[in-house]
């Protein structure tokens, strides 16, 4: 359970700069982490090698959308699938590092997109 709570840490820090909305409680699915009406490329920094890799099978979600964040602007619609080196992540070429978010747009398509963002460190609690 803790290391599910991290996860969710993560996935916040990472989205935290753009306006979340946990109000629409309908618009969100069960396992929507949280939605935005930013764009889905808003979430972190594009990795064209991370992204050839998913394309190709060897870099993606264990469980595709286990954990996920919607869009729902007028600009860059879409929902982005959540993963970790160490959570929901089948990465065959060991291409993912320590302490990056990864955020999967149209996984299991020939146009998947990967975008990463850093983990924050974890509060001393």
């Amino acid at each position: 359970m803790r290391k599910f709570v991290q996860i969710l840490l993560a996935a916040f820090v990472a989205v935290s700069f753009v306006s979340i909305s946990y109000s629409d409680a309908e618009a969100r699915s069960k396992r929507q982490y949280a939605t935005t009406k930013q764009p889905y490329w808003s979430v972190g920094e594009i990795d064209k090698e991370l992204s050839r890799a998913c394309q190709r099978g060897e870099f993606k979600q264990r469980k595709s959308l286990n954990l996920s964040i919607g869009y729902l602007g007028a600009v860059g619609r879409g929902i982005t699938g959540v993963a970790t080196d160490r959570w929901n992540l089948i990465d065959k070429r060991r291409l993912a590092k320590a302490d990056h978010t990864y955020h999967f747009y149209h996984q299991g398509y020939s146009d998947c997109k990967v975008y990463v963002a850093r983990t924050p460190p974890r509060r001393n609690q």
